[in-house]
């Protein structure tokens, strides 16, 4: 990263704004009872909209309960392609566990296995799409934190933070900003600071992709 681009990261505020740049206020052409209290809108080409203050309000509730564990006791998972390389980078600088593609059954709840994961928490970017993970946490009485979309149900989700969970860019932003807000939750760094990674180093690659 350039000593211009080092700036640029440095000016990033974690606002309305900030994600809306990134479409995370883009939903689903539906909607459920569930997640009527986080939309705001309806877009002119009939998808809903997402009220962005609750993502804020929830990543940061979200990594005040996260802070409570230790970082080793964390698993963060997601099978959905636009998710590895930021759960990664997000894993680097935490030190929490990650799982990206397939989730190998037994994972959490066979201690025998060579797959096994001893965690506390899961951490997953859409609880529908990672349902392996979510299945295995709740038998195993672990809380679980996803991103939800307006078409979610919320099933089994302990602390739901509204967003577009499908789009790369989205992910990416979602995860630098947990990352950051995480981080500074621990006093790792000052409420004005942000990590030396943009948004962008959060955006899958094409060999990330490829990862099953």
């Amino acid at each position: 990263m350039s000593e211009g681009e080092a700036s640029d990261v440095k000016q990033v505020e974690i606002d309305k704004d900030f994600l809306i740049k990134y479409r995370v206020h883009y939903g689903r052409n539906i909607k459920t009872k569930f997640s009527e209290k986080f939309i705001h809108g309806i877009h002119p080409k009939g998808f809903y909209l997402i009220d962005v203050t609750k993502t804020i309000e929830r990543l940061k509730a979200a990594v005040k309960l996260l802070s409570r564990y230790e970082p080793e006791t964390v698993l963060l998972h997601s099978a959905r392609d636009f998710a590895f390389k930021g759960l990664e980078e997000v894993g680097k600088l935490t030190g929490f566990k990650v799982k990206v593609g397939r989730f190998l059954p037994g994972t959490l709840t066979n201690y025998v296995l060579e797959h096994n994961v001893d965690a506390q928490i899961l951490f997953v970017v859409d609880h529908t799409y990672d349902s392996q993970a979510v299945d295995e946490a709740v038998k195993m009485k672990l809380p679980i934190i996803s991103f939800v979309d307006t078409n979610s149900n919320g099933e089994y989700v302990d602390l739901a933070i509204p967003a577009n969970n499908k789009g790369k860019y989205s992910i990416a932003v979602l995860l630098w900003s947990l990352a950051v807000l995480y981080l500074r939750e621990k006093g790792l760094l000052k409420e004005d600071e942000v990590i030396d990674k943009s948004v962008e180093d959060f955006v899958v690659s094409p060999e990330h992709a490829t990862v099953v």
